[in-house]
């Protein structure tokens, strides 16, 4: 007769504050896991971003939206508070393309991602029962590639499918 005992496993969480600016040091292999293997390297640029959203919205307590100057103040918050923070922060060359994306997007409310991400929320809480690991601190994810590449007619049809778009503090 063979019986299957489950061991307990200890799983640590580092703080906010001590893994807001450096996410690497709260992973196990000292770099961000990516769930899409195909954009490796792409969570440090997502998290890149992160880092001067906060910024941005601290100071200005709205988003920048899809404003050139906006998303470069944006990344010039990030070299700043990375250079402020000294060595404990992560290196990253910001890519201009992931981080226009993730800035611009930042304020967009899409109902497929919520989905997704309120899949993940409902697993995490499943695995809080102490059967299957649960993520390590962070998780990145984008599906840039399904933005269309040309313009988009975001003229109201008059339908309860018309986005809501705020143009200068207006919702029309």
């Amino acid at each position: 007769m063979v019986e299957d005992t489950k061991v307990p496993k200890k799983v640590e969480f580092k703080s906010w504050e001590e893994c807001f600016y450096n996410p690497a040091t709260a992973s196990n292999y000292g770099m961000l896991e990516t769930p899409d293997l195909a954009k490796f390297g792409r969570s440090e640029q997502l998290h890149a971003a992160l880092v001067g959203l906060h910024e941005y919205i601290t100071k200005n307590n709205d988003f920048p939206g899809n404003n050139a100057d906006n998303v470069a103040a944006v990344k010039g918050m990030v070299v700043d508070k990375l250079k402020a923070v000294g060595e404990n922060a992560m290196e990253v060359e910001i890519e201009d393309d992931v981080f226009n994306n993730a800035v611009k997007y930042a304020e967009c409310s899409i109902s497929p991602m919520s989905a997704f991400f309120g899949g993940i929320v409902a697993q995490e809480i499943v695995k809080y029962t102490g059967k299957y690991s649960p993520l390590k601190q962070w998780l990145h994810f984008d599906i840039y590639e399904t933005l269309p590449k040309e313009a988009v007619n975001l003229a109201p049809l008059g339908t309860r499918y018309d986005d809501q778009i705020k143009i200068y503090g207006q919702e029309l």
